[in-house]
């Protein structure tokens, strides 16, 4: 019986101090990535381990190419270059549909038989 009571409170003591140090290495993490004089404006993903960033450095702006074994600078932007795009509002753009409408469609398609 107290082999029981004493392995519950060895795997508690190892869940909660896992815990702590996961939380004290994660604050590290993020003190590490900041920087004075560069910062990431934005970035997109294009594949994996590829994507494309905007990068202040100083009062410049770069547009970088970044994949898993190199680095490079696609071009300067210049400030007025830079603003925000409006999200795609319009009729004719691709529509992520929510999970009602798919699941409603779901289920039109089993009451047919699979037929349209």
């Amino acid at each position: 019986m107290w082999r029981v009571i004493a392995t519950f409170v060895a795997v508690a003591v190892i869940i909660y101090l896992s815990y702590l140090a996961s939380k004290y290495i994660g604050k590290g993490m993020s003190l590490g990535s900041s920087s004075r004089y560069m910062r990431m404006i934005d970035q997109i993903t294009l594949g994996q381990d590829r994507h494309v960033a905007i990068v202040q450095v100083g009062g410049k702006y770069l547009l970088i190419g970044v994949t898993s074994g190199q680095v490079n600078v696609l071009s300067e932007l210049r400030d007025e270059e830079l603003f925000p795009l409006e999200p795609d509002t319009e009729e004719g753009s691709t529509k992520i549909p929510d999970f009602k409408s798919m699941m409603e469609k779901l289920g039109d398609i089993g009451k047919r038989g699979g037929k349209k």
